[in-house]
């Protein structure tokens, strides 16, 4: 999603100049921001506190993730497992549309399936038949099925178990590049998981206090040329879509249920939106002198092609130009500075 927002950004324009006054308000013969600086936003709270089961459910589902996966052949099914079935359903003597398959694979316990589903197969062998009544809610989605018994037939053909390797210091070589032992390896963790709840404060804060400054901010006129260019930019994604599933435009439209009428004005609507967000982010980069040297974009330019998985910097320019790279980061930069210098509010009790 974020590569997608990246590569449909439009080059940067040229601002007007500004005028501003005591209150805050910044303006130029675009937009009209109120304030911008010490805007009000609620409190964003994170993880009260990393403990030590928050450490041990993260070490643990690095475990899962390098669990060998054993045929059982001596015992029946139990929670946790992971069975293989071929199954079938009914309703009023009639298939189910879509009500079976073949070689499903079911975590016993992960409720993935029916509500309750998983709790009869407990108890059972790979290569038990068995059927399973099912009564779907009175507000189940599909509508047809709302308040009705289901009939499942299934056949059990596999079962299997997750066996997880031993937390020892050999295992935690094997996958950390910083810990030695288990030990070391829990501080690792720990310093993780703070680490991903400052990052998760400060996005959830840079997000809350722009879309206040985007509220305080008033457009008076759209430059028409960006309009027009940002939304050629939406046609250009769109069309090439198209192309890849070799459709003509309005039948790759008509897929996602829409007309080019409803099309157009979509395009339209996000173009004003994201115009409107270039003209404050430049507004408030200019009156506050925040810019990108060329030493502070480079850094920058190559942690987003890292963090968007790009090889390097130069595979992220190959589909989105330089230009829409540095708009990207100066809207980052400037909702960062928002964030430092907006005002949390604590929740009301």
């Amino acid at each position: 999603m974020r590569k997608r927002m990246l590569v449909c950004a439009v080059l940067l324009g040229t601002a007007a100049a500004l005028a501003g006054c005591g209150s805050g308000q910044i303006s130029n013969d675009y937009i009209t921001v109120s304030k911008y600086k010490g805007v009000e936003v609620p409190k964003v709270e994170g993880i009260p506190d990393i403990t030590d089961e928050s450490v041990d459910h993260n070490i643990e589902t690095v475990r899962e993730g390098f669990a060998e996966i054993k045929d059982v052949t001596d015992r029946s099914i139990q929670e946790g497992d992971v069975v293989i079935i071929d199954y079938t359903a009914s309703a009023d003597g009639q298939p189910i549309q879509n009500g079976s398959g073949s070689d499903y694979e079911l975590t016993v316990g992960s409720g993935s399936f029916y509500e309750g589903f998983d709790d009869n197969l407990i108890g059972h062998n790979a290569g038990d038949t068995l059927n399973i009544e099912h009564t779907f809610a009175d507000d189940f989605n599909n509508k047809t099925l709302a308040g009705k018994k289901a009939s499942i037939d299934v056949t059990v053909k596999a079962v299997r178990e997750k066996e997880l390797p031993e937390l020892t210091d050999e295992f935690v070589r094997t996958i950390s590049q910083k810990s030695d032992t288990v030990e070391e390896y829990r501080k690792e963790v720990r310093k993780l998981l703070e680490e991903n709840n400052k990052e998760y404060i400060q996005s959830e804060l840079m997000d809350s206090a722009w879309k206040q400054v985007l509220e305080n901010t008033e457009v008076k006129k759209y430059p028409k040329d960006r309009l027009k260019e940002e939304e050629q930019s939406f046609y250009d994604h769109y069309e090439d879509g198209a192309d890849m599933y070799e459709m003509d435009f309005p039948e790759f439209l008509s897929k996602m249920d829409m007309t080019e009428a409803e099309f157009k004005e979509k395009a339209e609507e996000a173009a004003r939106s994201n115009v409107k967000e270039d003209l404050t982010v430049e507004l408030i980069a200019d009156k506050e002198h925040i810019k990108l040297d060329d030493k502070a974009y480079k850094k920058a330019k190559k942690e987003l092609a890292e963090e968007m998985g790009y090889e390097d910097v130069k595979a992220m320019e190959k589909e989105a130009p330089e230009e829409a790279v540095r708009r990207y980061i100066l809207r980052e930069k400037v909702k960062e500075w928002v964030a430092d210098n907006c005002i949390q509010a604590a929740a009301e009790k």
